[in-house]
């Protein structure tokens, strides 16, 4: 017989845990991708030309911050596998 409100609970659980994990990845790209506070929006068009790529420009907060995210995505995905694989568990 099928225990449905463990299935239920299962099924939210999983849910719960993608959108955060997901939303985790992609504040931490979001927080890489943040401009150099002295740089003005042009427009909708990316410029080539005024991208650092010798150096990080970006906020230190934004780069600690996007660190912080990807550190606890990958957190979240190796507990996740901690959970799914038996011979882990000792």
């Amino acid at each position: 017989m099928i225990d449905w409100l463990s299935l239920l609970t299962v099924a939210v659980v999983a849910l719960v845990a993608s959108c955060v994990l997901v939303a985790l990845f992609a504040t931490g790209i979001k927080l890489f991708s943040t401009p150099p506070p002295d740089v003005a929006y042009t427009g909708s068009a990316r410029d080539d030309e005024t991208d650092d790529v010798a150096g990080s420009t970006r906020p230190l907060a934004a780069t600690i911050g996007g660190i912080a995210c990807f550190a606890l995505a990958a957190l979240g995905v190796l507990y996740g596998v901690y959970l799914i694989v038996p011979a882990l568990h000792g």
